[in-house]
């Protein structure tokens, strides 16, 4: 079996040493080197995000610039974080993360999501689920002797008639609800930081909030979105001297909504 039968990501491409993507933007490909992973979230349900540090291969041009790319499952009803992403930037949110591309994965020609690539049309609805049935205990009543009559005695239950009890057995049932889908989703941007408490002084800590703030702020006055998802782990800075990035910046906008929203997404879950 080759990799990809196995489950390996296609898109991620080995070559040597290195791993890279290939992503088209602006009409022409660019490819992604891939540094090392900054963040993986382990879960059994969820949106299994990892993000990597990255930087253009040197026949793209080496202008220095530090990437992070985002690869998450979303929920297809809800909206694009790249969208959203992209629409925020061009309407001059500040202190958020630098867009710079958004794609929807693709193996070969085949969209990656998990009803149609990962389980390829496999009903899991059709599984049968054995549950161990609850056995019937003891009474809990019994007789004391030297006494006409019964007293209970906690922690004991009825035997049923004969004195017999009946074992274990396994109930089966099926599942009936409709299972979720999620979609790969690939997200880059430009901005590359660290989590606000890792902050290296008061003053930075400081500067770095009321950049974070001013992002909340401006992304609601500009572009109508809401972030819904404030962390400290979604508030990021800078310190680098050198660095191209923002000082402040928010990150993940994967469950914001547009404040004029008037009904739900259809998603059956937060964490999507």
């Amino acid at each position: 079996m080759n990799k990809a039968q196995l489950g390996y990501g296609s898109t991620i491409v080995r070559s040597g040493t290195q791993r890279y993507i290939e992503i088209e933007r602006d009409g022409r490909p660019e490819r992604l080197i891939l540094d090392k992973v900054i963040f993986r979230q382990a879960c059994i349900a969820g949106r299994a995000t990892t993000c990597w540090k990255a930087h253009r291969a040197v026949e793209e041009g080496d202008d220095k610039r530090t990437f992070v790319i985002k690869d998450a499952w979303h929920f297809p009803e809800r909206t694009e974080e790249g969208l959203m992403l992209k629409e925020a930037s061009m309407k001059g949110v500040e202190n958020l993360a630098d867009y710079y591309h958004h794609e929807t994965v693709k193996v070969g020609s085949v969209l990656d999501d998990i009803r149609g690539n990962v389980r390829r049309g496999l009903d899991i609805t059709a599984a049968v689920v054995s549950l161990p049935a609850d056995s019937e205990k003891s009474s809990p009543t019994t007789s004391v002797q030297g006494s006409s009559s019964n007293y209970p005695i906690p922690g004991q239950r009825e035997t049923p008639a004969g004195g017999s009890r009946r074992s274990s057995q396994s109930t089966q049932t099926s599942r009936n609800i409709e299972p979720e889908n999620r979609v790969h989703q690939r997200l880059v941007t430009q901005s590359y930081g660290k989590p606000i408490y890792q902050a290296s002084s008061l003053g930075a800590l400081l500067a770095g909030l009321e950049g974070c703030i001013n992002g909340h702020e401006t992304l609601r006055r500009q572009a109508g979105l809401l972030h819904r998802d404030i962390s400290i782990n979604n508030l990021m800075i800078n310190e680098e001297e050198d660095a191209p990035s923002r000082r402040a910046f928010l990150i993940d906008l994967d469950l914001a909504i547009q404040e004029a929203r008037t009904s739900a997404s259809g998603a059956e879950k937060k964490t999507g």
